[in-house]
């Protein structure tokens, strides 16, 4: 921010009494009740003690920070003071491309740090990468939590410094790497702080990948986007989260399996474009497992204990998973399949199904009353099925299943496009002879296309308490390149 808009006075306050300092911090005297004249006279907020007010300037974007130096004197040293851990982002609400290097450059020089986030989106030309070297050693970022590098060029990969993670591991609360090249180490540092990490696109090995996470002891949230691997193992203690999609590669698969050895403590497991990889999820360990999904034919081999799936039908079925509340699948409207499911998970709560025309859509299971499923007798709630059409008899048949067998069924959730007699269908679906007579039925006219699956995140949020503010799995949407921008749109309800 230039020194001649910090001389603009935004807010004029009245003339102030000189302050004095109080444990190192600039505290404005009190005046008495002459002095104060009329309540629209006060700024209350500027008498606040200086590390307060550094906190509210830390937390506000970039360039709002450092507008902060024009409200008035008292306001002017606070962002480039120690008081005020530097948030900086460097992107395009900062400015153009153009100019963003050299204004990075001039904010570290004249931060003395320590730093509480640091986002650099940047095209890394060769003829930069000192310049950019010599920001990890500034002591502008002494003690940086919150660490995201992006290249935005996706041809070549940003070779990372190796002093920018051995500096900042034992800091670090958040690291986000796009497009970039991991750097080679003999031996990856602790990242004892460390609770989310986002990987897009990142040229990593799998045994550093592994090291890195095994090394992450408070560890609760990995996204892994655009990223293919051969064998990729993940044991961690304190895992909660783990979201993954491969690149998609014509005629390829680049992601082969992804085995969850030992995970106590994992609740969420969510593969976003099954279709594209990994071929094998192989679940050996997860007690606590509540969300599974996005899984779909793409998945060849689903072991789950000594429970085995092979696209997307059941081989065995020895254990049973009662951990699982929330499962998402896509299939044919093939009941036998989603049964065998419901069977695999029998606490299920809640279960969302996007349809699809595809083969065996007519088998329709004849459901035994004798052979009771615990799922449908005591837990499941609510049923969303994407993209329904009422149109053919075995979607209908498939909808009219749960509402007949459900017994403490509250809501179902329909959506799809409806043409010519497909309201028909819908009113049939009104039968009075429902297993839970509190079961209401919500009808909602979109498309659910593969476009939009990384959405599917947006569902399972509110549906966990525990990840109510967690941003990890909204990031995977953000930094999708096969969802849209009106993804969102299309998927209200």
């Amino acid at each position: 921010m230039e020194e001649e808009a910090a001389e603009v006075e935004v807010i004029r306050a009245p003339k102030r009494h000189r302050s004095v300092g109080i444990a190192d911090q600039q505290v404005p005297p009190r005046v008495n009740n002459k002095e104060r004249g009329s309540l629209d006279d006060l700024d209350l907020i500027s008498r606040l003690p200086d590390f307060w007010l550094g906190t509210i300037i830390s937390l506000l974007p970039t360039k709002d920070g450092a507008r902060t130096q024009a409200i008035s004197r008292r306001w002017r040293p606070l962002w480039r003071s120690s008081n005020a851990p530097l948030n900086l982002g460097a992107d395009n609400n900062l400015c153009d491309s153009n100019s963003r290097v050299a204004l990075v450059s001039r904010i570290l020089s004249d931060h003395p740090g320590p730093a509480r986030r640091v986002s650099l989106h940047l095209i890394f030309f060769p003829n930069i990468l000192g310049e950019v070297d010599g920001w990890f050693h500034s002591r502008a970022l002494t003690g940086l939590q919150d660490l995201e590098v992006t290249n935005l060029k996706r041809t070549n990969h940003y070779p990372l410094p190796p002093h920018s993670l051995t500096r900042f591991a034992p800091t670090l609360f958040v690291l986000r790497l796009g497009g970039c090249q991991f750097p080679g180490l003999s031996a990856l540092p602790s990242f004892s702080h460390l609770k989310q990490l986002i990987l897009f696109d990142v040229g990593i090995s799998e045994d550093s990948l592994q090291n890195m996470i095994s090394r992450c002891v408070v560890l609760e949230s990995v996204s892994l986007h655009n990223m293919g691997f051969g064998r990729l193992c993940i044991s961690s203690p304190t895992l909660k989260s783990i979201g993954f999609y491969a690149p998609r590669v014509k005629d390829a698969i680049t992601f082969q399996e992804l085995v969850i050895d030992d995970a106590p403590c994992l609740e969420r497991l969510l593969p976003i474009y099954p279709d594209d990889g990994p071929v094998t999820i192989r679940v050996i360990r997860a007690p606590k497992l509540e969300v599974l999904g996005f899984l779909s034919e793409g998945i060849s081999t689903l072991p789950l204990g000594t429970t085995v799936f092979q696209k997307m039908i059941a081989v065995t079925m020895t254990t049973k998973m009662r951990s699982v509340k929330i499962l998402v699948l896509e299939s044919s409207p093939n009941l036998d399949l989603v049964i065998d499911f419901l069977m695999c998970f029998p606490c299920l709560v809640k279960l969302y199904v996007i349809l699809n025309a595809g083969k065996n859509m007519n088998i329709v299971r004849k459901y035994d009353q004798f052979d009771t499923i615990e799922c449908l007798e005591l837990h499941l709630k609510e049923v969303v099925l994407k993209n329904y059409c009422g149109g053919y008899r075995a979607f209908f048949d498939f909808a009219k299943f749960f509402l007949l067998n459900a017994k403490v069924l509250n809501k179902m959730e329909i959506g799809g496009s409806y043409y010519r007699n497909d309201d028909c269908y819908l009113r049939l679906l009104q039968v009075e002879n429902r297993a839970s007579q509190d079961a209401r039925i919500e009808v909602n006219r979109n498309i659910f296309t593969r476009q939009y699956i990384p959405m599917i995140c947006q569902w399972l949020i509110p549906l966990t308490d525990s990840y109510v503010d967690s941003p990890s799995v909204l990031d995977c949407v953000a930094l999708c390149p096969k969802s849209k921008k009106s993804g969102c749109l299309c998927l209200s309800v």
